[in-house]
């Protein structure tokens, strides 16, 4: 079978033809949904391509404003296709993102054809959906509200405390900015009890067609052990439901056992993998 490369000048025209192949693993290829939005948003013409087998998308990809590679899954046959092209085309990338097992597969061969492609950070994140229909609150007497502007103090700190126990850290500017703007939409969220008083918050980051993303959960750590992460995850999905979607995507960089999501029963899709290339 013979695989070749297709490659669009328009970002409509890559998506008219990528849209149906990523909604058919749209959990894994959630990030599609906020790159097209953000390439959209702004005259960047960076690469969008296809690899076709037999008529059949097998893989997409798209360079990322931050010229990353972002992949989607895809058939081991069609990422050596894409590796192959990519060091035809002498692509010098930032790094490389996407489900773990392909984006080691599209390095590992690109280095045994003769490129470089070090790494010099790895970040690996469990990918989650929720799916039980059978969640209940144990919790009834608590409120799930968007931050107000007199919350909002808090949720800075909150935001920046959750980027500083991240492992490794994140950037703390970038996630209180993220943190902002999912506070200006209205996407970032307290749990409150009955007092009024906020006891954990978690946003929606962005959306596919088919599920929001959580982002940002965090608990207080005089708070951990009480329930309050799965409640508020709870109803962050039921709220989602009530909105259209399917259900929510969670990320877990959590590297030890007792996994929340695992204990709510979420569903394992596999890790998800960011390659900062040298």
């Amino acid at each position: 079978m013979k695989y070749r490369i297709q490659t669009y000048a328009e970002l409509a025209d890559w998506k008219r033809k990528a849209l149906p192949f990523l909604r058919e693993k749209e959990g894994w290829n959630n990030l599609f949904w906020q790159i097209i939005e953000n390439r959209e948003k702004t005259s960047n013409r960076g690469w969008s391509g296809n690899v076709f087998c037999d008529g059949s998308i097998r893989l997409c990809g798209l360079h990322t404003p931050s010229n990353y590679l972002l992949l989607s899954q895809g058939d081991i046959p069609g990422v050596e296709a894409l590796a192959k092209y990519s060091i035809r085309k002498k692509w010098c990338l930032q790094g490389v993102s996407g489900p773990e097992s392909v984006v080691k597969h599209y390095l590992e061969c690109r280095e045994r054809l003769g490129a470089k492609s070090q790494s010099s950070t790895i970040r690996s994140f469990k990918l989650f959906q929720t799916c039980n229909s059978d969640e209940s609150l144990k919790f009834e007497d608590y409120n799930l509200s968007p931050v107000s502007s007199i919350d909002w103090a808090r949720a800075r700190v909150w935001a920046q405390q959750f980027a500083l126990e991240a492992d490794p850290p994140m950037d703390i500017s970038a996630i209180t900015q993220m943190a902002k703007q999912m506070h200006t939409s209205k996407n970032l969220f307290m749990l409150t009890n009955p007092q009024n008083h906020p006891c954990a918050m978690a946003g929606f980051g962005r959306s596919t067609d088919r599920y929001r993303i959580i982002n940002m959960l965090y608990v207080p750590k005089e708070l951990r052990g009480l329930g309050l992460g799965e409640e508020l995850i709870t109803r962050m999905t039921f709220y989602a439901r009530d909105l259209g979607y399917d259900d929510c995507l969670l990320f877990s960089e959590w590297k030890g056992g007792h996994n929340l999501y695992v204990r709510m029963g979420c569903k394992n899709l596999g890790k998800f993998a960011e390659y900062d290339l040298a």
